[in-house]
């Protein structure tokens, strides 16, 4: 490694430090520490993940008591098994539901999809052949007039 890789290790000349070792040491400190800390936070957010994945919702204000006192497995089975036993959720709670704020959002979107399905078309089913059977322009101006239609064609 060149003098720019490496400041704290080399002098000016190019020459090691007399301490490079306690600098060697220090960054293999800080990075243990930094690793400790993602490690602690990828296992936070497992937890967290099988809780949701068990049907519970941890920022809801009841369940929280139980994400917070739980202490068992942390599998989404053992957790979902053991909030049916201790009454936080029932039978009848869907797995893998979306976290309450979600909810809410998830029906409006689903009641959208559902008009969507059982509306009416937007256009006439027969207009493409009405359309296909005019002769002229005069004509087919018209008959877009009937449908609704309007054009503002300048030129």
């Amino acid at each position: 490694m060149d003098e720019a890789q490496q400041p704290d290790i080399v002098d000016n000349d190019g020459e090691p430090k007399r301490n490079f070792r306690r600098v060697l040491e220090d960054r293999a400190s800080d990075a243990e520490a930094k690793a400790e800390a993602l490690e602690s936070e990828l296992a936070g957010l497992k937890r967290t993940e099988a809780f949701r994945t068990a049907g519970l919702d941890p920022t809801d204000a009841r369940q929280s008591y139980f994400v917070k006192g739980y202490d068992g497995e942390v599998d989404a089975d053992a957790i979902r098994q053991a909030a049916l036993t201790a009454g936080f959720i029932t039978e009848t709670d869907q797995v893998g539901q979306a976290p309450g704020q979600f909810r809410e959002e998830l029906a409006a979107q689903q009641r959208v999809a559902d008009a969507g399905l059982e509306g009416q078309p937007v256009a006439n089913p027969g207009l493409n052949d009405r359309i296909a059977a005019t002769k002229d322009p005069e004509e087919l101006r018209a008959l877009m007039r009937s449908e609704g239609f309007e054009f503002n064609v300048q030129g």
